[in-house]
This record gives structure tokens, C-alpha cells and sequence, in this order.
């Protein structure tokens, strides 16, 4: 078997997870499998599994760390991929992903992401890793993981990879020798295993076929909602950073890595202070000195979201081009097409069909077409840049006001 897509789920809600499993068997997938890891669930989702049949296994509650881990070591797949139980692929996302890592031999290949919201899809513009072509090999590799010093969340990300399985068992082995496994991780374990995945691979490159939807909403993991939340994503994500710095190792680049994981380390320090200082935990000031080694208490930076700063639209009316490219790639027909050239993903898509569709024997020609992206006035003012910039000067760091932006872009 190619490719293992591994959903790991703790009592998500039903729909989101319907949503995800429809995604990925409407996928051009062939050789694969999807392994369903539930987490110790209180809700029942028999029915979702006799609908999409993946292979379903149930242990008890242990969180996702733990699930991930178990997963490698059972799944089928030379390849696998990982995929949240609330979150969405476009039907075209990890084959070509898999057969580039095949072809070319390569250990990791990261696609396109973007954000999803109950109102909107986009993706944001300066993501390294979606406006640039990356393909690094040997000392380079881990040096190219920490360069960006935390900024380029393409990197530590597990779900827009897919992964030699030898090359994430070998990284679990080595994480299995920190005293990680003393601890139920609940915040950061993509960095942290991806970070050890990095240092084994050879070679990596990335690819633009489609995008992963990381669905945002309230429940998710990583919002820290309450002082509790907010201590246990401290403790993880220092300890993440204690544990990349003492695995090293003797590599070509130590004193550049060991530096952009400390800048890494003073950016999260940024952010969590933000957090605590815009929700008044006043007492955690010193409590988040100690866990990042940082001498002085600094808010977040304009570069530090950089990255969020701009971004595109993909349409309101997304899913039904989705729908659209879907249909031309499964026709065996001489087909020709009417699309928007101006349009990202649609003219990278038609590229890519274009490029496989070569072996066509059928004489009879259909027209077909690709609806243009239908974007209205409300979420084309929310994600406009110029009103964005004016936010940040107009509103102080730290503010509900600026947070309430930063959610919106």
C-alpha cells in the first residue's frame, strides 16, 4: 500500500467529521488507506464508518500525541499523511504529493494550506511556502525547518505533508529516548515530532496541487481559552523547545539551528505574554520568564504575524469549483475547458490535469466549465489588506480590538 491517511478524533463534532472522511474518499486516491484512530470518544460514529469504511481502531483516551504515535507504528502505507478529524483536502491534494515523493525519492512533500471559517476560505500570501518552490536535501533540511524561526507555520505543521512512514518511525524512536513519553502533550507535538522528522530526511520538497483546509472554530486545541489551557500550551511548547535543543546533535549548521529555535522559543514567549496580558493573568508574567528563559516580557511584534498579514480569497463559491475541476479530471472525454486563467488554484489545477491528460483516445469533444470565484462585499472588506494595517495602528498591542482583527485575517 502507498499511502496511510491517519484522522486521529476525540469526540469531534459529527458533521466536521463527516466532512472530512467525504473529502478524502472523493480524492483522487487509489492505493491507500484511511486509518481512523479514536481516541477514546464519548460520541458514536458507527455510522460514519459504515459509510466510508476506513479502518477503525479504538483505544482509550490518551490524547493526540499519543494517537499519532500509535498510528505510525500500525499503519500500511510507505507514505502517510495526516489529516485533523474537523478539517477539509481539495479533491486533489495527496496524490500529487505521493507520487512526487516516489519519483523523486524524496522524505517529506508539503502542499498548499489555507484557512477555513464558517464564512470564508483563504490562504495567506506570505506563506514561504506557497509563493516559493522549496527543494533542499542533506545538512540543509533541518536548517531549512528552523529558518524561518517559527514564523512559517508550513513547517511544523503535520497535516499539508506526506511523510516516508520509516522516516516518522525513526523520529518516533528518538523522541521515545527524551521523557516526553512522561507526559500527556497535548499543544505543539507537530513541531516537536516534525522537528525530529527533519533531522532524518534527506530530501524535501514541496508542491502546489490543491490546498489543506484547517478548519477554525472555538474548540480547537490550540485556542487558549482559559488560564488552564493557556499553562498547559506554556509547559508543552517549552518543553518542546527543551527538547529540540539538546537533540541537535553534531550537525553542519548547531550554532544557526540552536539559534533559530531560540528566537523560535522568544516568539512564542511574545505571543503567550500577549495572551495573558490581554486576558489579565497578570500572574503568569514570571511564570512565562522562567519556561522561556527570556529576561524581559516583550508583546507581540508586527513581524510576528507577518505572515497572517495578507491574504487571498478563494471564494465563497469554492466548493462548487472544487466540484467542477473534480469532474474534468475523471472525464475521459477530449474536453474543452472555460475557466478563470486569473484564478490560483484553478489555473494551477488545469495545469496539472492537462499535464496527465495525455493518453485520451475518446474522438467526442465536451465543453465544459469552471464557475468563476464569487466573493462578496462583507468578506472582501473584512479581508482587505489597507483595512488590516489600519487596525494595527489604530488599536494598541494587545487589545481585544487587535485580537478580534487577527481572527478575521
Amino acid at each position: 500500500m502507498k499511502l496511510s491517511v491517519i484522522v486521529c478524533v476525540y469526540n469531534t463534532e459529527k458533521k466536521y467529521f463527516e466532512e472530512c472522511l467525504k473529502s478524502i474518499r472523493n480524492s483522487t486516491l487509489k492505493d491507500y488507506e484511511i486509518l481512523v484512530i479514536d481516541d477514546g470518544s464519548t460520541v458514536d460514529y458507527s455510522d460514519l464508518v459504515s459509510k466510508y469504511e476506513p479502518r477503525y481502531v479504538k483505544t482509550e483516551n490518551r490524547g493526540l500525541f499519543a494517537s499519532r504515535m500509535y498510528a505510525i507504528t500500525i499503519a500500511k502505507g510507505d507514505y502517510v499523511a495526516f489529516v485533523d478529524s474537523d478539517d477539509t483536502v481539495s479533491f486533489n491534494y495527496h496524490l500529487p504529493m505521493l507520487d512526487k515523493a516516489e519519483v523523486l525519492d524524496l522524505d517529506v512533500v508539503i502542499n498548499d494550506w489555507a484557512f477555513h471559517t464558517e464564512r470564508t476560505r483563504y490562504f495567506c500570501v506570505n506563506d514561504p511556502l506557497i509563493c516559493e518552490d522549496v527543494s533542499v536535501k542533506g545538512d540543509d533540511v533541518l536548517m531549512e525547518f528552523v529558518r524561518h524561526e517559527g514564523r512559517a507555520h508550513s513547517y511544523f505543521v503535520h497535516w499539508n505533508k506526506v511523510t516516508k512512514r520509516s522516516v516518522l518511525l525513526k523520529a518516533k524512536e528518538q523522541l521515545e529516548s527524551t521523557d516526553i513519553i512522561m507526559h500527556r502533550h497535548t499543544y505543539s507535538e507537530d513541531a516537536l515530532i516534525n522537528f525530529f522528522v527533519f533531522k532524518n530526511a534527506k530530501k524535501v520538497s514541496n508542491i502546489h496541487t490543491g490546498y489543506y483546509f484547517y478548519r477554525v472554530h472555538d474548540d480547537q486545541s490550540v485556542n487558549a481559552s482559559n488560564k488552564d489551557k493557556l499553562i498547559c500550551q506554556i509547559d508543552d511548547m517549552s518543553r518542546t523547545f527543551d527538547i529540540m535543543l539538546v537533540n541537535i546533535g553534531k550537525h553542519m549548521y548547531a550554532s544557526e539551528i540552536k539559534y533559530g529555535i531560540i528566537k523560535w522559543r522568544e516568539l512564542m514567549s511574545r505571543t503567550h505574554y500577549t495572551y495573558a496580558k490581554t486576558n489579565k493573568h497578570t500572574d503568569l508574567y514570571q511564570y512565562i520568564k522562567d519556561k522561556y528563559h527570556v529576561e524581559k516580557l516583550q508583546a507581540s511584534t508586527k513581524r510576528d504575524g507577518e505572515l497572517y498579514a495578507k491574504n487571498q480569497l478563494l471564494g465563497d463559491n469554492f466548493l462548487d469549483i472544487d466540484k467542477a475541476l473534480r469532474k474534468i479530471y475523471f472525464t475521459n472525454s477530449n474536453v474543452t475547458v472555460i475557466y478563470d486563467k486569473s484564478d490560483l488554484y484553478v489555473s494551477r489545477t488545469m495545469k496539472y490535469i492537462e499535464r496527465i491528460k495525455h493518453d485520451i483516445t475518446d474522438t467526442e469533444r465536451k465543453t465544459l466549465m469552471v464557475p468563476k470565484k464569487i466573493i462578496s462585499a462583507k468578506n472582501k472588506f473584512l479581508h482587505n489588506h489597507f483595512v488590516y494595517s489600519m487596525g494595527m495602528l489604530l488599536f494598541k498591542k494587545g487589545s481585544k480590538m487587535r485580537a478580534f482583527l487577527k481572527s478575521k485575517f
